[in-house]
């Protein structure tokens, strides 16, 4: 399995996983209209245009995001978007084509993103349809701290 950052031709696939797993309940429904413009923005600007809430306050607000993409064979396989903010890492969005689920490819890119973010804490929020995500996280030492749909799990040693 190969690591890389995402590229221009990553952004078609991508699109579609995300409009796949919106229909499926993984992400919100409006992931959909937006997953392109989404993908395009991260990958060719590094940074995607948010509306933010900051106590009662809601405003746009562009947020730096990475994209990384985990390959078999020389096929991308899997992708992770993390957002960062301050001292802050969310592990955003992942998916993975069916093809190549249940070989670690999720895995490996939020160990990859733990990695490289060591000194920030770390978490995500999943919605509780998207099990294998949650379940893999607690693998990796991610712990539940805020129940809800979304869950909010963060690395241990890092809340």
């Amino acid at each position: 399995m190969n690591v890389r950052p995402g590229s221009v031709e990553d952004i078609e696939w991508i699109s579609k996983l995300l409009i796949e797993g919106a229909n499926e309940g993984h992400y919100l429904p409006t992931i959909k209209f937006q997953a392109k413009e989404l993908v395009q923005s991260v990958v060719v600007n590094g940074e995607v245009q948010m509306v933010k809430l900051r106590g009662s306050v809601q405003a746009p607000e562009f947020i730096k995001m990475d994209l990384t993409v985990a390959e078999m064979d020389g096929f991308p396989a899997s992708f992770l978007i993390c957002c960062k903010d301050a001292n802050e890492v969310e592990i955003h969005l992942a998916g993975t084509l069916k093809k190549f689920r249940k070989n670690g490819c999720f895995n490996r890119l939020v160990i990859e993103a733990v990695t490289n973010y060591g000194n920030s804490r770390i978490y995500a929020r999943c919605y509780k349809k998207s099990s294998w995500a949650i379940n893999g996280l607690e693998a990796i030492n991610f712990k539940i701290t805020k129940d809800g749909n979304p869950v909010e799990l963060t690395l241990a040693g890092k809340a």
